[in-house]
């Protein structure tokens, strides 16, 4: 009785079941065919009793096809009907309506390709991209409508139509919370930008929350390593009432950790007195840091400790730190480890098409055979990219067997021919052309060649140079320099005068700080045109002069930029001599040189003095003016070029000796440190003095006051000066106004 009762219950469904069971009537298809798509789903359709839960298992396998671009299904009593839409080849993709982004920036980055199938999910993927392409650029609300035009049966072009809408930038970036960070010097390591009405060299950073998140993980890891082990940091973006974007960046600096106690745990065969040096001299450092933990300190005597055990022969340990936090001390352990000295055994040197191998090898300082030296593999290699013919070096290693093999891989610059035509400005001699040949790498070999013209206000030069780097030693250049110039002094020194010449210059590089220079230069020059024949000064200039003149220079350079220091030191001491039996101007010349830039703690705000000496004396009667000092115009602002000195009436004399000293602070804190724009507060004093033409050795004391404004471009600093004379004779010339190419001091 209770079977029959269930079948009652039962019959319902079954009868159900057997009324929703079809078939599959395909349509639309034209290169497949049934047993196609049998071959892509692993439900049975040639079953005239297929369930709907089949029909969605059918509808998934096929639709996860290339080979089906889309289905649409449709039902009648007694049949399943899929209308298929084949995938068909991309002839063209086209990109219309975009103008921020060029068409192969967007096609390059898209999932569909030409003469691909199209499909589907690719076409939605390629539409996210383009959005998220636009994102980065600042464009927040892009839309993009896709059109499928028919190329032909089995071809189609695709049509994305971008509406880019309105790109959105940073107006302001803040940052609160900060006390051990100055606002300028952290603005100055996020990548961010904000924008502003006086920032000229520069374009704003676009809204892309990537680079935010980018940039608050800078500061953390700034912060910490400082020693603020616990810093928090997080951003927000708001609009403000004139829909300017700002960016605020929230800090939470937390405690600065002190090291409690430093140890070093050094086996005895380094045990050496230079590293007993520097174990001193590190203790000195933290404790002029309070003992607060500093990554940079550290990272510098780590340094400072390998190099000198490579120095010493000591290639196989390596000096590493560790730490150790307990609850009210943090121990740091300078400790040494033994490690098995690897062996270079060869270098391979690819991807240079124009440069020789022998060239490439020769400004290597590492060769096989030799413990490799990571320091000078490193050195090597930042060496390379110096010079102009290699943009980029590109290092790999294969370590087998305590060998090492080498790659290099040059990407070489294939183009360093070129013809310069140029127009030129200096503030003391006024505007200039100039025209140029050079080739920065001739026949591969590395060395230049250079073929220029000049000409000014003063002066008209031709010269041609020669540099060569010989393969043997790559810190050695020769220089070899064939010149004729003609010198128009009537506005000052009251003659003309016309010098035709050889020289040649031996430079030699001993570090990276360190290099000596020797040349020998001759000289025919003839002085004519004078402006009175009355001037003692003038006639001792006029005629036919042979000389030959000796240099040599010695410079030291620790400075932290080359074009535009803020930190570091430059000492320069040059010595011209010309001997009395060979030269008929016989004399000798010192120049000394001394720079200092001290940048300022958590800042890139620096203090600067600068001092300059120069003493000459003839060996056989007076000192011709054309060898003397002057003073006035870009080495003393204030005053007008060749302004500072004693005249003979309207004629220059200039000096035997004379010195400048500068002292001044450089910010950027009136303008966004990524504008590179600079401004400096300075006051100059000096002196011009002991002309063999006047009786008078009076040291006359100048002083001037003034600020620069000095905007760092791409083919260098440009810098406009005012300076007012505080202290001055009354023969002096006075000038304002001071505009220069070059950095202000």
């Amino acid at each position: 009785m209770f079977n029959k009762y269930i079948f009652f219950l039962l019959f319902p469904f079954l009868f159900a079941n057997n009324l929703f069971s079809k078939s599959i009537d395909v349509q639309g298809l034209s290169k497949l065919n049934i047993n196609d798509l049998q071959s892509i789903t692993s439900i049975d359709i040639y079953n005239d009793n297929l369930q709907i839960n089949d029909l969605n298992i059918l509808l998934k396998e096929l639709s996860l096809s290339d080979l089906i671009y889309q289905i649409d299904y449709t039902e009648t009593e007694d049949q399943f009907i899929l209308k298929i839409d084949e995938s068909k080849l991309i002839e063209n993709i086209y990109i219309n309506n975009n103008t921020w982004i060029k068409d192969d920036i967007i096609i390059q980055n898209l999932k569909s390709r030409k003469n691909s199938l199209l499909k589907k999910s690719k076409i939605q993927n390629d539409i996210n991209i383009i959005k998220t392409i636009y994102k980065t650029k600042g464009f927040l609300n892009t839309s993009v409508v896709v059109t499928i035009e028919k190329y032909s049966i089995d071809r189609i072009n695709i049509i994305f139509t971008v509406e880019e809408n309105k790109q959105q930038k940073i107006n302001t970036i803040n940052f609160l919370g900060n006390n051990y960070f100055s606002n300028n010097y952290l603005n100055s390591i996020i990548s961010s930008e904000s924008i502003r009405f006086y920032n000229i060299f520069k374009s704003g950073s676009n809204l892309n929350f990537d680079v935010f998140e980018f940039d608050k993980n800078k500061i953390i890891s700034t912060y910490k390593n400082e020693g603020f082990t616990n810093v928090r940091v997080s951003f927000d973006l708001k609009k403000s009432s004139l829909n300017n974007n700002i960016l605020t960046f929230f800090i939470d600096e937390g405690e600065r950790i002190k090291i409690s106690k430093v140890e070093f745990s050094f086996s005895d065969n380094i045990l050496n007195k230079s590293i007993g040096e520097l174990k001193t001299n590190f203790k000195k450092d933290l404790d002029k840091n309070n003992n607060y933990y500093s990554k940079l300190l550290i990272d510098d005597y780590l340094e400072k400790f390998n190099l000198d055990l490579i120095s010493n022969n000591i290639h196989n340990v390596i000096i590493e730190s560790s730490s150790s936090i307990s609850t009210d001390n943090f121990n740091l352990l300078f400790k040494s480890k033994k490690k098995d000295p690897l062996v270079v055994n060869k270098i391979n040197i690819t991807g240079n098409s124009i440069t020789k191998n022998k060239t490439i090898r020769s400004k290597i300082s590492i060769e096989p055979g030799e413990y490799l030296n990571q320091y000078l593999l490193d050195k090597s290699v930042n060496n390379l990219k110096r010079y102009p013919y290699i943009n980029n070096v590109s290092t790999t290693t294969k370590i087998e067997d305590q060998l090492v093999d080498i790659n290099l891989d040059i990407d070489e610059e294939l183009k360093t021919g070129n013809i310069l035509l140029a127009g030129t400005f200096n503030a003391d001699t006024g505007a200039g052309l100039s025209f140029g040949i050079e080739d920065k790498n001739i026949f591969g070999s590395g060395n230049s060649i250079n073929g220029n013209f000049s000409i000014n206000s003063e002066d008209i030069k031709f010269s041609l140079s020669y540099k060569q780097y010989p393969i043997l030693n790559p810190d050695l250049t020769n220089t070899y320099t064939i010149f004729n110039q003609d010198k128009d002094y009537t506005g000052s020194f009251g003659y003309k005068s016309a010098t035709r010449g050889v020289g040649y210059t031996i430079n030699f590089k001993q570090n990276d700080k360190i290099s000596y220079g020797a040349g020998l230069k001759y000289e025919d020059i003839k002085g004519h045109s004078a402006v009175n024949t009355t001037s003692k000064s003038i006639n001792d200039n006029i005629g036919n002069f042979e000389n030959y003149k000796i240099n040599l220079s010695i410079k030291y350079d620790s400075s932290n930029n080359y074009f535009y220091p803020t930190d570091g030191h430059v000492n320069n001491i040059n010595l011209t001599f010309s001997p009395e039996e060979i030269s008929d101007n016989s004399f000798y010349k010192l120049t000394l040189m001394n720079n200092n830039y001290f940048q300022l703690p958590k800042s890139q705000n620096y203090i600067f003095l600068n001092n300059k000496y120069g003493y000459a004396k003839s060996l056989d009667s007076k000192l011709k003016t054309i060898d003397t000092f002057y003073l006035g115009g870009i080495n003393f602002k204030g005053f007008d070029y060749k302004g500072i000195g004693p005249y003979d009436g309207n004629i220059y004399l200039g000096g035997n000796e004379y010195f400048t000293s500068t002292i001044g602070y450089g910010s950027s804190f009136i303008f966004d440190d990524k504008d590179n724009i600079n401004i400096k507060f300075f006051m100059t004093s000096g002196s011009i003095w002991n002309s063999d033409y006047t009786s008078s050795s009076d040291i006359d004391i100048r002083t001037s006051v003034g600020s620069s404004l000095d905007f760092i471009t791409p083919i260098g600093p440009i810098s406009f000066s005012f300076a007012s004379p505080i202290e001055k004779n009354n023969s002096d010339k006075t000038r304002s106004f001071n505009f220069s190419l070059g950095t202000s001091f």
